[in-house]
Parts: C-alpha cells; structure tokens; sequence
C-alpha cells in the first residue's frame, strides 16, 4: 500500500514534470463495468461547466487570493475543484502569500520557484493542492487544482 506521503510526493514529480504551467484538461465518464450486456457500452462525454464565480461549498481553508478576479472555476464530479485567477500582482508575492496562508490553515506546504514560474504544493488530510502561479502579457496566473485523495 502507497503512503499518503509517497503518494502526494509522486503527483508532486509528475505535475514538476509538466512545469510551472498547470494545465487542467476535460474530464470524460467513461462507463463503469458490472454485468456484461449484449450492446457494447460507448463512453459518455461529461461536459465540464465553468463560471466566473468559485463553486459552491468552496473550502474555507483553501486560500484565495485576495487581489485576484476568478476567470474560470468548477467542482470536479464532487472529488475536488479547479479555478484559475488572474491578477496584476507580481509571481512571487503570489506564490509567498499561497505558501504562508496554506501553512496557516493547517496544510503542510512544498514551493518549487522554477524560471517560468512557481508551483505551490499542500497536502491537508486526504486532501491535496497544486497551485500553479505564472505570468502571461503583464498578468500573473494563478491556476488552483485541489483533489481528494480517498
């Protein structure tokens, strides 16, 4: 069995792997196996819906930047939540205020500073944060990704 530990510290080298941009894709359903039928199953696209606006029931101890406008944002089929934020601020003023509020709520906290940017990693319980800060034409992105890890 995989540690908590070992696990959160295996995502962090894939996601190191993909760089200081953090690219959330599509989520597709595909069908779940159980008694064999005589049609075969096609997989089901779930369409992802993105508002402006941070979902519902967003975590109180996840932090928020608070100088930053939320450009989009969804709830991952009820294991977790995306949102990208924009704001003028520099990277690292982003990236020291994501590592100090995640450290005080209570999630322990890994920064990697990277040439194209940073990434700040939280693990707290069973859950786990990525937050990818980078900066695009005079703006600074902050890309926040945030998963159970049942």
């Amino acid at each position: 069995m995989v540690s908590r530990l070992r696990r959160s510290r295996m995502l962090r080298s894939s996601i190191l792997g993909i760089g200081a941009s953090v690219s959330i894709g599509t989520f597709a359903l595909l069908g779940c196996g159980g008694e064999k039928s005589e049609t075969p199953s096609t997989p089901v696209a779930v369409e992802e819906i993105w508002t402006t606006t941070l979902p519902e029931g967003f975590p109180e101890d996840v932090p928020r930047y608070p100088a930053a406008e939320v450009v989009k944002a969804n709830s991952t089929l009820g294991s977790g939540l995306k949102a990208t934020f924009s704001t003028s601020d520099d990277v690292g003023k982003v990236a020291s205020f994501f590592s100090d509020a995640f450290a005080a709520q209570g999630w322990s906290t890994e920064r990697a500073d990277r040439a194209d940017g940073t990434l700040v990693f939280a693990d707290k319980d069973e859950r786990s944060a990525t937050v990818g800060i980078s900066s695009a034409e005079g703006k600074t992105q902050i890309e926040l990704l945030v998963i159970e890890m049942r």
